[in-house]
C-alpha cells in the first residue's frame, strides 16, 4: 500500500512540530509506503495524474528528552526521484500551504484526474478550489463577526468608523502573515491601508476585532464534518496574533452548532479534514488547505489525531473494497 503527500519542500518542514510529518509517520507505522512530492512536480499524461516523487523512510522516534528529536536534515531518508501514478496510491494528502497561486491551481486541476472512488483525497482538489479558508465563512453570516471583503480603502475606513478596531488580513494569507490590527484613529492608517490593499488593487478581509481573543482562539479539528477535539491558542506577548496550541478546549454546544452548520458543505466538497477557528461564539476561519496543529496537539495532550486520521482514511478505502 502506498500513500502520497503533496507538501512544501521537505527542507521547509519543521521536523518537530509539522503535522504532515506526523501523518507520514502514522502511515509508515501502518506499513504503507510514504511517497512525497510537491505541487510543481505534478504531471498528467493521457488522462492520468502522476508525480515526480521520492520514497521516504522515517527513522524511529527517539525517547523524549525535552529536546527536539531530530534535526531538520535527519528526520528522513529519501530514495531517488521517480515518476509514480497517483491512482496507484491508497490516499493522497494535499498539504501545500497557501498562497493559492497558479502553481497550486494547476496542481489541483491535475489532481482532479485521480478517481476519488479508488484513491482517498485529503482534501478533494475541487473542494480546495471552492472552499477558500477566509471566504467560506461568509456563506454563514450569522456565525461570523461583522466582516467585509474589499480592495477599497474608503470602504475599510467606513467599516472602522462603525467598529473602531478591526483585523485586516489577506484573502489568501495563512499563519498570521500580513495580519494587521487597525484602529480608526491610527495615524498610520492611510499608509497601512495602502500597503495591505496594494494601493486599492487587492482585496483584503476586514473583521471586527474580538476582545474575547484574550480568552483564547479555539482550533476545532473536524474530520468528515464531525469535531474530534479542540485546543486553545493564545496571543504571544507583544503580538495580538495567535500562537501555538496551549491547552485542551472543550467542544461546546455552540461549537457543535457551528460544526453542524458547516458539515453538509464540507462533506459535499470532499473536505475530510478541516480546522475551524472560533473566538467566543464566532466562526473566524475554516482551514482546509494544510490543516495544522494536529501533531502539536498530539504532543501537548497525548492525543493521537494524526494516527486516527490516517486510520480513518485507510479504513475508508478498505470499506470501499479497494485492494
Amino acid at each position: 500500500m502506498k500513500v502520497a503527500f503533496v507538501t512544501d519542500p521537505l527542507e521547509s518542514l519543521d521536523a518537530v512540530t509539522d503535522t504532515s510529518i506526523g501523518l507520514m509517520r502514522a502511515a509508515q507505522d501502518r506499513n504503507a509506503e510514504v511517497w512525497v512530492t510537491e505541487a510543481r512536480l505534478l504531471e498528467a499524461e493521457n488522462g492520468r495524474a502522476r508525480a515526480l516523487a521520492r520514497r521516504l523512510r522515517l527513522p524511529a522516534p527517539r525517547p523524549r528528552t525535552g529536546q527536539p528529536s531530530a534535526a531538520a536534515s535527519t528526520w528522513y531518508t529519501a530514495g531517488e526521484p521517480r515518476r509514480v501514478w497517483l491512482d496507484d496510491m491508497a490516499a493522497v494528502f494535499v498539504r501545500t500551504e497557501p498562497p493559492l497561486d497558479q502553481t497550486y491551481l494547476t496542481a489541483t486541476l491535475i489532481l482532479d484526474l485521480v478517481d476519488p472512488a479508488g484513491t482517498v483525497m485529503v482534501n478533494d482538489p475541487r473542494g480546495l478550489r471552492t472552499c477558500w479558508e477566509h471566504v467560506l465563512p461568509m456563506h454563514f453570516p450569522d456565525l461570523i463577526p461583522p466582516t467585509i471583503i474589499t480592495a477599497d480603502p474608503r470602504a475599510i475606513r467606513a467599516f472602522l468608523a462603525g467598529h473602531e478596531v478591526a483585523v485586516i488580513k489577506p484573502v489568501d494569507g495563512f499563519a498570521g502573515r500580513g495580519v494587521l490590527r487597525l484602529h480608526r484613529d491610527d495615524p498610520n492608517l492611510t499608509s497601512l491601508l495602502e500597503l495591505s490593499t496594494h494601493d486599492g488593487s487587492r482585496a483584503v478581509i476586514a473583521q471586527r476585532f474580538l476582545h474575547e481573543v484574550s480568552n483564547g482562539n479555539k482550533r476545532i479539528f473536524v474530520v468528515e464534518g464531525e469535531p474530534v477535539g479542540a485546543v486553545y491558542r493564545y496571543p504571544a506577548a507583544g503580538d495580538f496574533r495567535i500562537g501555538n496550541p496551549a491547552t485542551e478546549a472543550a467542544v461546546t454546544h455552540r461549537d457543535r452548532e457551528i460544526c453542524a452548520r458547516l458539515a453538509p458543505d464540507l462533506r459535499r466538497h470532499g473536505i475530510r479534514l478541516a480546522g475551524l477557528d472560533v473566538i467566543g461564539p464566532h466562526l473566524i476561519e475554516v482551514n482546509v488547505t494544510s490543516v495544522g496543529a494536529l501533531r502539536k496537539a498530539d504532543t501537548l495532550l497525548g492525543w493521537s489525531l494524526c494516527a486516527d486520521l490516517v486510520d480513518r482514511v485507510l479504513g475508508t478505502r478498505e470499506q470501499r473494497g479497494v485492494a
